[in-house]
């Protein structure tokens, strides 16, 4: 299998990756309204929204994955000089852990369950 060749699959998984997420998200949205304008007892309508509020951070961890994806595409044209522009690939965000101070995946995680509270 040819560089070019990974890279084509490799950018389906990201493309598919992507649209699958927003999808998600869109359904979540409408699921959170129908919760909210519901008769269920409060308690119930927390939980509910507890779970939500997990779903969007295991999406948010898979799209964490969809980057690392990404960059690895990026180095591989960039090393190889193949025109990345027939791919339709965005830049690679930058890294967390590109800087001095970087995060284990313990902490990441925890930063990301943080911001969900």
């Amino acid at each position: 299998m040819s560089y070019e060749e990974l890279i084509a699959q490799l950018c389906e998984v990201i493309k598919e990756s992507e649209m699958n997420a927003q999808l998600i998200y869109d359904n979540i949205e409408s699921i959170e309204e129908m919760i909210s304008n519901s008769e269920l007892p409060l308690y119930k309508k927390d939980k509910a929204i507890n779970k939500i509020s997990d779903i969007f951070g295991l999406l948010q961890h898979h799209d964490l994955h969809r980057q690392k994806i990404e960059r690895v595409v990026n180095f591989v044209c960039e090393k190889n000089d193949i025109d990345k522009s027939q791919y339709n690939l965005a830049p690679s965000a930058k890294n967390i852990d590109s800087c001095e101070e970087t995060l284990s995946d313990d902490e990441l995680e925890a930063l990301i369950k943080q911001m969900q509270a």
